[in-house]
């Protein structure tokens, strides 16, 4: 249980916040410059919340899962998607994460910084409990931001072209892209502690075809 008395700071019209939490609901206001800094609050009672945790509840903190998303994170940029039916995780271990533009959406970009965890987790979680882990050297993807600069392509995402599978349009006439199955490091359910490991996991794949795309378009 967090106690946190009411913060209450007013200098001026323009330079004020108010911060309680109050019946396990977080409440915050302020003016418009404090939003970073009331997200960043937000974000510090959920993590004290996140590790008070019963290990019964949530495996997410484990080390074991802990250590398989974060292993090798000061070369790999990793990314979390959250899906609650494991046949679809597995799915997307073998044939790739497919996505429309709006691949943040999709999927999470993590930092090995606890706060920041604990906060993604908190937002993520309700999709569902199996969550399958992405990762790309930081390499590779430095390297096709520039080649997309060098070329004055319009693609917004590196993840656009990191694809060796055509662009399709779905229902909703939205172009649908699908991250390399070699991205995918594998998937784990945070209620059960269960990690299913990609063996063609390999966060520095290259293709030609990548370069392609970015023509391509």
């Amino acid at each position: 249980k967090i106690i946190l008395k009411k913060i209450t700071k007013i200098k001026s019209d323009y330079n004020w916040f108010s911060i309680e939490i109050k019946n396990k609901e977080f409440l915050a206001e302020g003016d418009f410059t404090k939003l970073d800094f009331l997200i960043g609050k937000f974000r510090e009672a959920i993590s004290e919340t996140s590790h008070k945790l019963s290990i019964k509840d949530d495996f997410f903190f484990s080390d074991d899962i802990q250590e398989f998303i974060l292993e090798n994170d000061k070369d790999t940029i990793i990314f979390l998607h959250y899906t609650n039916k494991s046949r679809i995780a597995k799915k997307i271990l073998k044939t790739g994460l497919e996505f429309t533009y709006a691949f943040d959406k999709t999927a999470t970009k993590v930092k090995n910084n606890p706060v920041d965890l604990s906060y993604n987790h908190y937002v993520r979680k309700q999709f569902g409990e199996n969550v399958v882990v992405m990762g790309i050297s930081k390499k590779v993807y430095q390297f096709y931001i520039d080649k997309i600069n060098q070329l004055g392509s319009s693609i917004l995402r590196v993840e656009e072209i990191l694809t060796e599978k055509p662009v399709y349009i779905n229902g909703e006439s939205e172009e649908v892209y699908t991250l390399n199955q070699k991205f995918i490091k594998g998937y784990f359910n945070y209620k059960n502690k269960e990690i299913f490991k990609n063996p063609d996991f390999d966060p520095f794949f290259d293709s030609k075809v990548f370069l392609e795309n970015i023509k391509s378009k």
